[in-house]
């Protein structure tokens, strides 16, 4: 074994953000996507091209979501924005303060569970925290330059 090999034994290499983003999704977001599908919808690929379809719909479904919300968002609304406020203050004052995660959001944190003990996964999620990390960084310096 050469120095260098034995110097990497024990440090994870790191992915490239392309390759990390896809193990993350592959592994976390995409079982999650078609349990959710197949439960609530009986829903299931037939074969792996179906499931890219499923996945690219999902997606273009997802980012005209997103433009909406941010159509919406832009336009605002102040009545509903009080509404929501004094909601909320009434709730707080008689104790109920906690959000109770949705169905979703109780999905992902079982899959992210599950996840964890993955060693490819955990170096792709450690990959794109570098990455981004590093990209937070450079933004600093261009601001201070």
């Amino acid at each position: 074994m050469s120095q260098d090999t034995q110097q990497n034994a024990g440090t994870p290499q790191m992915l490239d953000p392309e390759s990390a983003y896809a193990t993350v999704h592959q592994r976390v977001y995409a079982p999650v996507f078609f349990e959710k599908l197949a439960s609530q919808y009986g829903i299931k690929p037939q074969n792996e091209a179906d499931a890219m379809e499923m996945l690219t719909m999902a997606a273009q479904l997802r980012t005209a979501h997103d433009v909406e919300l941010e159509k919406q968002a832009s336009v605002g609304n102040p009545v509903l924005a009080g509404a929501k406020a004094h909601l909320q203050q009434q709730l707080n004052a008689h104790g109920y303060n906690t959000p109770h995660p949705d169905t979703n959001q109780q999905l992902i944190k079982e899959a992210a569970a599950q996840a964890s003990f993955d060693p490819d996964l955990a170096r792709a999620v450690l990959s794109l925290q570098t990455a981004s990390e590093m990209a937070a960084q450079q933004a600093a310096q261009q601001q201070h330059a």
